[in-house]
């Protein structure tokens, strides 16, 4: 009767504890039965599969509710109090630690949006540190200091996921993608869009050949600097520029449309208009050739914009031999995407695909417009992370290094440090 009892508890979907109890006692049945020399098949079957299915769901339930997703923070900035907050949202996550240049910066941040971490005064002290159990890091510092900070990360074998740029060049870049390798420990370059369902849909299409073989991509974005926007936007020659900070976006198109793993750059050109006093990259037209590895693959050419000097619709079209796919503004945090294909030689088809952010309590004033949406990137960290996979597939380690080295051979021909960096202010063009 124990033995039914489990069998049916298990089939009827009751809940995980009454399953582990009524497994136990079939289980006990089995156990009876078997040493009084009266086994019943039907009972043993029952308890075989009341005890198999309800351990593999209670070591479900344990990782996904009783073991979250457990984040360290390393940094007391915009980008990082937005990450907080996404990961407050997100079921099976939470913020375990937070380091800060001082001790005071991070309680602050903590009482402000993590509430229950564990505050650090200085990064080495959490980096130290194991009680806080944090089972990746997210490094949202200056861009100047991901390397090093990366570096010491990496060393610890701590899963790290570091706000893009990853590194100031493309050598740094390489470097701590080596390591990475060499130590077996999971990095991820922040380019967040990536994690984006929109850009699942695109790559899907795109690899299935929805629109044929691709010609061309055509992408801009930019800011009006002088309106607002952060001085992290303008950036330096310390910190890489705007090239480093909105241009690999639109590298992240041109990848997109020609797969690193398929595609090489064949060639990177730029014209741009500089800040005065520091030489920055305020306004780039860059256009890059890529070309298949397998010749039966013709390649083709990317036509990408950034600026500080203006807003820009911020829209993405990707031009195939049988129709295109049109991310909506804006493209870096894609909510919309249009697909067009061909049916006759003057006919087209448009399907318009809405993908919605994910919920918001509203308990916070985000900082940048879609942060709600960092929830894609940190559960795309946690499954390569419990997966034990050293890079993500939404942006892996030759994607990041494809792209730097697109926007590294642009700035080549067209960046000119001066000698009074730090003369330059924002808005000074």
């Amino acid at each position: 009767g124990a033995s039914i009892l489990a069998g049916v508890g298990v089939v009827s979907g009751w809940p995980v504890r009454i399953r582990i109890v009524l497994a136990f006692f079939g289980t006990l049945s089995f156990f009876l039965q078997s040493c009084g020399g009266f086994l019943w098949t039907g009972g043993i079957d029952f308890s075989r599969r009341a005890l198999s299915l309800c351990t593999a769901e209670a070591l479900k339930h344990r990782s996904t509710r009783m073991v979250p997703f457990r984040w360290a923070i390393t940094s007391a900035g915009k980008i990082a109090a937005d990450f907080a907050h996404a990961v407050r949202q997100l079921e099976g996550h939470e913020v375990v630690a937070v380091a800060a240049r001082s001790e005071a910066a991070a309680r602050e941040f903590c009482a402000r949006h993590a509430r229950g971490a564990a505050a650090y005064g200085g990064y080495e002290a959490m980096f130290r540190c194991d009680r806080h159990g944090a089972d990746a890091c997210y490094v949202a510092t200056r861009p100047d200091s991901h390397r090093a900070l990366c570096e010491r990360l990496i060393a610890r074998r701590v899963p790290t996921l570091c706000e893009k740029p990853l590194a100031t060049s493309v050598d740094d870049v390489a470097a701590l993608y080596a390591a990475a390798a060499a130590s077996r420990t999971f990095l991820m370059e922040g380019v967040w869009t990536r994690c984006f369902p929109a850009t699942a849909k695109a790559r899907e299409l795109l690899r299935g050949g929805a629109i044929g073989d691709v010609v061309a991509v055509q992408a801009e974005f930019g800011y009006a600097i002088a309106n607002g926007c952060p001085d992290g936007v303008r950036g330096s020659a310390a910190t890489g520029g705007m090239g480093r900070d909105i241009g690999v976006y639109l590298a992240e198109k041109a990848l997109l449309a020609f797969d690193s793993r398929d595609y090489d750059l064949a060639d990177a050109r730029g014209v741009a208009v500089l800040g005065r006093g520091d030489g920055v990259d305020l306004t780039v037209a860059a256009s890059a050739r890529m070309v298949g590895r397998d010749p039966k693959r013709r390649g083709g050419v990317a036509s990408l914009l950034w600026t500080g000097q203006c807003d820009t619709p911020e829209v993405c079209a990707v031009l195939g031999t049988a129709g295109s796919l049109r991310f909506a503004a804006t493209h870096h945090t894609p909510r919309t995407l249009e697909v067009t294909t061909r049916t006759s030689r003057t006919a087209s088809r448009t399907e318009v695909l809405d993908f919605p952010e994910p919920g918001d309590d509203g308990a916070h004033r985000w900082n940048y417009p879609g942060s709600i949406s960092l929830q894609y990137e940190a559960a795309s960290v946690a499954r390569a992370v419990r997966a034990g996979a050293v890079e993500a597939p939404e942006w892996t380690h030759a994607d990041s290094l494809a792209a730097h080295r697109i926007v590294e051979r642009v700035r080549d021909q067209c960046y000119a440090p001066t000698a009074d960096v730090d003369a330059a202010k924002p808005g000074d063009f």
